[in-house]
């Protein structure tokens, strides 16, 4: 099964590159994140991790119910499990 992860990074120069913030977007958002996107499907999304713009992320968070930190910088990718 194929879900949306988002994710949170600190912004470069910062030496620390490690994951701060992850979420796995529930299947009942997923079609509400897609539309923040601009995606019709998730078959629409191409690989790899897709870096969201500030009013993405805002969206995104309120969606799914996390706090929006203007210390990071936010991607958007597909897993399977």
């Amino acid at each position: 099964m194929i879900f949306i992860v988002i994710t949170g990074f600190f912004d470069e120069p910062n030496p620390d590159d490690s994951l701060q913030y992850e979420k796995d977007v529930p299947r009942a958002l997923e079609r509400a994140v897609l539309n923040v996107m601009d995606r019709p499907t998730l078959w629409d999304v191409p690989m790899g991790e897709h870096k969201l713009s500030p009013p993405q992320v805002s969206t995104i968070m309120e969606l799914v119910g996390d706090s929006f930190r203007d210390d990071l910088v936010y991607y958007m990718g597909l897993c399977q499990n």
